[in-house]
């Protein structure tokens, strides 16, 4: 496959990649132009039985390893990934390329990511739904992108755009619901900030068209439209 190196196209093979590498939660996403980059964290029991470092080579991380090569020669994305373990310190780490792209994925253990690494209060349940949230969010963003480009014409639109987790009044939402739903309520919100690289003013004013609602957020000197889609905030300059 020919990749589409322009933020559409990386947004497009970036959605499936996420899916497709295994729908681990995000710990960050960041896309600049056409170059996607993201870090994932392991679902527990995904690799089986566990090693921890140090390692050498006699003593490799076969968890790893083994994750890796049940899925060498299987494609994601419509590319054929590439795998390398790094494996220098307590736990491996998975690094994913998608050759021909500029689209990247690391995944680390469990052990690595902390709460205050997604400036949450705690880590649990509610983690398994953010995949699903971001994918949503990044595909509505590619449509609304493809669609200013096709509408306004001029070259494709360039943006960069950053996966951020914000906290908010979480316990509110907390006193509404049972206990073992309880679980399952994210005490952050993910947010996709956009910013603007090239497009012309055309482009702009036809994708802001999307965000019929908005409400405005930042600062005056960082004026923003903040949409809401579903679990997951999109941002986008005023």
């Amino acid at each position: 496959m020919i990749a589409d190196r322009s933020s559409i196209g990386a947004l497009i093979t970036g959605k499936a990649f996420m899916s497709e590498v295994g729908a681990y939660f995000p710990v960050s996403m960041a896309l600049r132009g056409d170059a996607f980059e993201a870090v994932f964290m392991m679902r527990e029991g995904d690799l089986g039985h566990r090693t921890s470092g140090p390692y050498s080579p006699e003593r490799l991380p076969s968890d790893a390893m083994s994750w890796a090569q049940l899925r060498t020669g299987m494609g994601m994305a419509g590319y054929f990934p590439s795998f390398r373990i790094e494996a220098g310190g307590k736990w491996p780490r998975i690094h994913i390329a998608l050759p021909g792209t500029s689209v990247r994925g690391l995944i680390v253990m469990p052990e690595e990511v902390t709460a205050e690494a997604v400036n949450a209060p705690y880590l649990g349940k509610w983690q398994d739904q953010i995949s699903l949230h971001v994918r949503i969010g990044l595909d509505y963003l590619a449509n609304w992108l493809g669609s200013c480009h096709h509408e306004a014409g001029g070259t494709a639109p360039s943006i960069d755009l950053d996966l951020v987790y914000r906290p908010f009044d979480y316990e509110a939402s907390l006193a509404r619901l049972d206990q073992p739903m309880r679980e399952l309520v994210p005490p952050v919100h993910p947010v996709l900030e956009l910013r603007w690289r090239s497009a012309t003013p055309a482009q702009r004013r036809t994708f802001v068209k999307n965000l019929k609602g908005a409400g405005k957020s930042g600062s005056r000197s960082d004026p923003r439209w903040n949409y809401k889609l579903g679990g997951i905030e999109v941002e986008v300059p005023r």
